[in-house]
């Protein structure tokens, strides 16, 4: 799978933070969200795992400015191992469940939820994000349902954007973004000596931050300022 629109907006849209040392990109394919986290964060250093070929990934590092920085593994998420956890976790995942599968078994592969069912997806996740760490992922709408069910209790959504491709459209895509359930929430506003301090409470009840992006205008190859000005840098640089 080339490069294609999902992958730059995830790479994009993905918060990056000053203290995100360690990052990784789940199905990496051609090394392109990578490398986006690579060109966003100066001091990270940035794994791309696959369960295929990781070769064009690699070369596509090699040739581009953060090659010291980015590495890759060709080996499925769920037996990849780590010394340390990640602040940041990414995946542009195969996300057709129920659909026809391509003859093409690299596509298959890429597309569907046969080798990365959303279960195991979530299970890396908890098993490699560090205690403080966020993770984000874009899917279709109707997988973006189903993703939040499976990860009911134990990821918990702090921030989401639904994506439609020109106004007059329903969304396609949704980003969404999320912590370990069990991370404790901010401690509340009213911390005065006077008054008892409330239980750490538990960040699957916070409210998530949810937002709309429109790509098109709905006139042919005419994006919108606010698609623009997310993935400005991205087109500049490569």
């Amino acid at each position: 799978m080339k490069v294609g629109t999902d992958g730059v907006l995830l790479g994009a849209w993905a918060a990056v933070r000053p203290q995100d040392r360690r990052m990784l990109d789940i199905g990496t394919g051609t090394g392109l969200i990578a490398l986006m986290l690579a060109q966003r964060a100066p001091e990270a250093h940035v794994t791309g795992v696959d369960i295929d070929d990781v070769g064009q990934a690699r070369e596509n590092a090699a040739a581009s400015p953060w090659s010291g920085r980015v590495a890759f593994a060709q080996c499925p998420v769920q037996e990849f191992e780590t010394p340390e956890p990640f602040d940041l976790i990414v995946s542009n995942p195969p996300f057709f469940v129920d659909s026809l599968t391509c003859p093409d078994r690299g596509r298959t592969a890429a597309r569907h939820a046969v080798h990365l069912p959303f279960g195991d997806l979530r299970d890396a996740v908890l098993r490699l994000l560090a205690p403080g760490g966020r993770f984000a992922v874009i899917l279709p709408t109707a997988e973006a349902e189903r993703f939040l069910a499976v990860c009911a209790g134990r990821l918990a959504l702090v921030r989401r954007t639904d994506v439609r491709t020109t106004p007059r459209r329903p969304a396609k895509r949704a980003l969404m973004e999320f912590v370990r359930a069990d991370r404790p929430a901010a401690p509340p506003a009213d911390c005065s000596a006077d008054r008892p301090a409330d239980p750490p409470a538990d960040c699957s009840a916070a409210v998530p931050e949810v937002s709309e992006l429109v790509v098109g205008t709905g006139e042919h190859e005419c994006y919108t300022p606010e698609y623009r000005a997310l993935t400005r840098d991205f087109y500049l640089k490569f």
